[in-house]
């Protein structure tokens, strides 16, 4: 931070305001990967299966600090680590091919040590039921000094467990110190144990993907997880397609299940929950209100976060906050899953966006006058492969739509994007978006997130 304050500093002094509101477009963010820890009912239905695969393949995106065995519910009052470790196993397999696209997938042996197993019973909490996996979380989030990405992808009880033993064990401010340094993202309120963790730990960061939840079955309609495999172009996800673009890729690849409890191919209805983690330029980890493709949320209270609709088709829907991109993560992932067999010649990677010079996938803010002009140059954008860019424009107007459309002028086959900045109210943020897709096969995107607002 104080090196960008000396850069602020040196940039006033030497450069006109106008220049600087053009070109000094500071990333807010940073690009650290966010630690992130799962909880699973694997060997339940088969869609938390397909949904490991995938997070396995996108290893490298993630500070992974444990995958736990939670209970199966329904499926048997018990738990499958087994599972777990033999997703592990394939993966070690084809880790030194992994390596030759990305040096920061991790070792087999660091995913095999935060391997964690938790209770049976899903229903019971309190004293003398600790288990490994409530006692773990309690260490990762203790031993953190930022954000604990917590997907869920069955129940809750883990976490409901390991909140109950700090709340008995230490005063309001390290209970709520404690809270303040978790994010949740569950799907579903699979084994009754929300409601409970939303009363009694308000300063959770807590994402309730599916809030109308009525037993297992949900409100589809209102649910953004099922936009994984619901709505939109379902020309991608079947049994053939499994088949054709994901088995055949090595071990992991063929811990790909065929079918997910329910659907023919692809369901994955937990993947949401870290799809909005990947650091592809347009998701923000602890912004859900922003939207990506693990979905978008809205603030209900304090830090509760619900499924928010998006436009697809000209219809608003839950679902298709997450639909709306299923193209593109289903060509990422089935690019990834080639990593694994070849060589980095071989294969697939994203283009690699500059934005006015600034390279990376933090997102740009400015601010400036109503009706200042802007310009912003993609040019120098690359591909690591040598393929062929397309540039694409768009206001994320389900976070706000101005009053008047921004006018976007397109120079230079789509990389120049010009505009005047729109009149806009106090507090305001217009996020447009580029997307870049490669020619590749599949063809791969990279975005940028640039947010707008008046001064």
């Amino acid at each position: 931070m104080a090196l960008i304050f000396i850069m602020k500093q040196v940039l006033r002094s030497c450069f006109p305001l106008a220049i600087i509101l053009f070109w000094f477009i500071l990333p807010i963010y940073g690009q650290t990967k966010p630690q992130v820890l799962v909880l699973t009912d694997i060997g339940g239905d088969t869609d938390d299966e397909q949904s490991l695969t995938r997070f396995l393949y996108y290893a490298d995106q993630f500070d992974i600090k444990g995958i736990c065995a939670t209970s199966r519910m329904g499926h048997g009052q018990d738990t499958k680590p087994e599972i777990i470790r033999a997703h592990v196993q394939a993966y070690s397999e084809v880790y030194p091919n992994l390596l030759h696209h990305s040096r920061a997938f991790p070792s087999p042996d660091q995913l095999a040590s935060v391997i964690k197993v938790g209770q049976g019973s899903q229903k019971e909490i309190g004293e003398g039921l600790y288990t490994e996996a409530s006692d773990f979380i309690i260490q990762v989030v203790d031993y953190s000094t930022e954000i604990v990405h917590i997907p869920v992808w069955g129940g809750l009880r883990e976490l409901a467990q390991a909140l109950w033993q700090v709340k008995a064990s230490r005063t309001e401010e390290e209970l709520a110190a404690f809270c303040r340094k978790i994010q949740v993202h569950a799907i579903g309120d699979q084994d009754g144990h929300r409601e409970w963790i939303l009363q009694y730990f308000k300063q959770v960061n807590f994402i309730a993907n599916g809030f109308a939840w009525k037993g297992f079955t949900g409100v589809r309609e209102l649910s953004a997880f099922r936009g994984m495999y619901m709505t939109g172009d379902l020309s991608m996800q079947d049994g053939d397609w499994v088949r054709a673009n994901i088995h055949g890729n090595g071990a992991l690849s063929e811990k790909y299940q065929l079918h997910g409890h329910g659907t023919n191919g692809m369901k994955e209805g937990d993947s949401p929950s870290f799809l909005g983690l990947i650091d592809n330029g347009l998701n923000v980890p602890e912004k859900p209100e922003w939207g990506g493709w693990g979905g978008r949320y809205r603030l209900l209270n304090q830090r509760l976060f619900i499924d928010a609709p998006d436009f697809l088709d000209g219809q608003l829907n839950e679902r298709h906050s997450v639909s709306r991109w299923r193209t593109s993560f289903q060509r990422d992932f089935m690019a990834r899953v080639k990593w694994a067999t070849d060589s980095f010649e071989a294969a697939n990677h994203n283009p690699e966006l500059v934005v006015n010079g600034m390279n990376g996938t933090s997102l740009i803010e400015i601010a400036g006058e109503p009706g200042e002009k802007i310009r912003l140059d993609a040019s120098e954008s690359s591909d690591p492969d040598g393929d062929a860019l397309e540039f694409s424009w768009f206001v994320y107007e389900e976070i706000y739509k101005p009053e008047q459309p921004l006018g976007l002028e397109i120079e230079k086959n789509g990389a120049i994007a010009r505009f005047a900045l729109p009149q806009m109210p106090a507090g305001a943020q217009l996020h447009l978006i580029l997307e870049v897709s490669d020619n590749g096969s599949p063809s791969l995107t990279s975005y940028r997130r640039i947010i707008l607002s008046a001064k």
